[in-house]
């Protein structure tokens, strides 16, 4: 018998039993079934309903030989059937898009923020593993001598601090009240209340302990050198402290060209040194002068948004001026309405 044949077999004889009901697969399972159970076992078959089931087979000997024969060509040729279907398991044809892969673990720099709260620290941060962040939390509080608070995070996607094995050095000698460092990557940032000598001392620290890094916020501009470029510089450095009037000061306040992050209220960096200088020339201008601080606005799409930007803008410049030791009643804000992009303001109040 062919392969072929043996198929045509398999199928018909479900279809028979199917449409007959003819007894010729009960038949066949009955002698299947009848034949198993001598291999497995030589005792005779017990008396009830079992035997009375069976009687048809015993009665005809030789349809049951004939059709367990038959059952044995159907399964044979289903089996030959399967072997000549096509395997479901087989590798996906040529030009078959293959499996998509996992995506790739976006890696950021390690950071750590360090705020000295009137000799109270306080820090918080990411960092790459728990062994790094049990490290820097002990490390810290033995620089600190127990004066320390904070959250430091784990997480597989940080890369590893490269600041890590110095930071304690560095963070002994913020003692400043009011002074805040920022470590991101390669980069440290100085912001918050710190006189020029302070930050050149912390300058001088930080290229010692960490040759090679970016220095930003008021890392910038130590020495008191303005930048030739940059007109607000020397505009503030030219006012005489104590003859200059309350208008020449937000004229040269006026000169400023403030950095904020994208869409945002928080000043970038770069702009906190200039700030500074601000500060010290407000600071050093008349006693009961009054500026009010209108903040850059645009760009943030509707009107009523413009202004709120541009109002929490101008609140952010009059933090950054408090902490650098301007009167908190020196300073007034408002927010500008409208679309249309503007700079930031000053304007003495009458």
């Amino acid at each position: 018998m062919t392969s072929e044949q043996a198929c045509n077999l398999a199928s018909n004889s479900s279809e028979l039993e199917a449409r007959f009901r003819t007894p010729l697969s009960v038949a066949a399972r009955n002698a299947a079934s009848h034949a198993s159970h001598h291999l497995a076992s030589p005792k005779p078959h017990p008396s009830g309903d079992s035997m009375r089931t069976a009687l048809p087979v015993s009665r005809t000997p030789r349809s049951s030989f004939l059709a367990g024969g038959l059952l044995l060509a159907a399964l044979a040729g289903l089996s030959a059937c399967n072997r000549n279907a096509p395997s479901t398991d087989a590798a996906p044809a040529d030009g078959a898009a293959p499996a998509a892969a996992a995506a790739p673990v976006v890696r950021f720099d390690a950071r750590l923020s360090l705020v000295n709260n009137n000799g109270a620290i306080r820090y918080d941060g990411t960092v790459d593993s728990e062994a790094t962040r049990k490290a820097l939390t002990i490390a810290l509080a033995q620089a600190y001598a127990g004066q320390i608070s904070g959250t430091l995070n784990a997480d597989k996607a940080a890369k590893p601090a490269p600041w890590q094995d110095k930071l304690p050095q560095f963070a002994a000698a913020l003692t400043m009240p009011g002074v805040a460092v920022n470590f991101e990557g390669n980069k440290i940032e100085l912001s918050g209340q710190v006189g020029d000598a302070d930050r050149a001392l912390l300058l001088e620290k930080a290229k010692t302990l960490f040759p090679g890094f970016s220095y930003g916020g008021l890392f910038e501009g130590v020495g008191g050198t303005a930048a030739s470029s940059d007109a607000a510089a020397q505009a503030l450095a030219a006012l005489e402290p104590g003859k200059s009037g309350a208008a020449d000061i937000a004229k040269a306040l006026n000169q400023i060209n403030l950095r904020f992050d994208e869409g945002g209220a928080r000043i970038a960096p770069a702009s906190l040194d200039i700030l500074s200088r601000a500060a010290k020339a407000i600071a050093a201008g008349p006693k009961d002068a009054r500026y009010e601080i209108v903040g850059p606005g645009g760009g943030a799409g509707q009107a009523a948004d413009n202004e709120i930007l541009s109002r929490q803008r101008a609140e952010a410049v009059k933090v950054q001026l408090i902490v650098n030791g301007v009167n908190p009643g020196a300073l007034d804000t408002r927010g500008e309405p409208g679309t249309t992009t503007t700079p930031l303001r000053f304007s003495v109040v009458k």
